[in-house]
C-alpha cells in the first residue's frame, strides 16, 4: 500500500469571499405565490449570480428562519399572512428587534394594496420597495430584484 498523498492545485482552495447565488426569502401564506415566484424566477440569474429561493409561509417562520441564517440576500415579503400586518410585524422586528437597518433588502408585496395606504408605506423605513402582486409583470419583477440587489454589489 502506498501512503502518497494528493493535493490539490492550491487555487482550488481559494476562497474568494464571492457568493454565486442570491439567497431570496420569500414570505407568503398562498402556496400558489411561491409556486408562481419560482416559476418566474425559475433559470433566472442576476448580476452573474443564481437565484435560491427559501420557502415559509408565515411571519413567525420567517423570523425564526432569519434568526438562524444571516445569509439572506432579500426578502419577498407578504403583508397579509396570519395577521393584517403580519409582514409589518416581520420587517419591524428585523430592523428594530434585531438592528438589521440595511439588510436584507425588503420587498413588500401585497395582494390588498388597500390595506396599506401609500402615506403608511413612505412614513415606514423598513421596507426598500413595495409591489402589487396582481399588476407586476414578469420583466418588472426581475428588473426590480436586479436593481435591488446592485446595491449588495456596492
Amino acid at each position: 500500500m502506498d501512503d502518497e498523498f494528493i493535493f490539490s492545485e492550491e487555487e482550488d482552495c481559494i476562497d474568494t469571499g464571492v457568493k454565486e447565488v442570491w439567497n431570496i426569502l420569500v414570505v407568503d401564506d398562498d402556496v400558489d405565490v411561491h409556486i408562481a415566484t419560482r416559476l418566474t424566477l425559475e433559470k433566472v440569474t442576476i448580476l452573474g449570480k443564481s437565484l435560491s429561493l427559501i420557502d415559509v409561509h408565515s411571519g413567525h417562520e420567517a423570523i425564526a428562519t432569519l434568526k438562524c441564517n444571516d445569509q439572506i440576500d432579500l426578502i419577498l415579503l407578504d403583508m397579509v399572512m396570519e395577521s393584517k400586518e403580519a409582514g409589518m410585524d416581520v420587517a419591524n422586528w428585523l430592523r428594530k428587534g434585531a438592528g438589521c437597518f440595511d439588510k436584507p433588502i425588503i420587498i413588500l408585496r401585497t395582494g390588498q394594496p388597500g390595506l396599506l395606504r401609500d402615506s403608511e408605506i413612505l412614513q415606514n423605513k423598513n421596507f426598500d420597495a413595495v409591489v402589487e402582486k396582481s399588476t407586476i409583470t414578469r420583466s418588472s419583477f426581475i428588473a426590480l430584484l436586479t436593481t435591488m440587489l446592485q446595491r449588495e454589489m456596492g
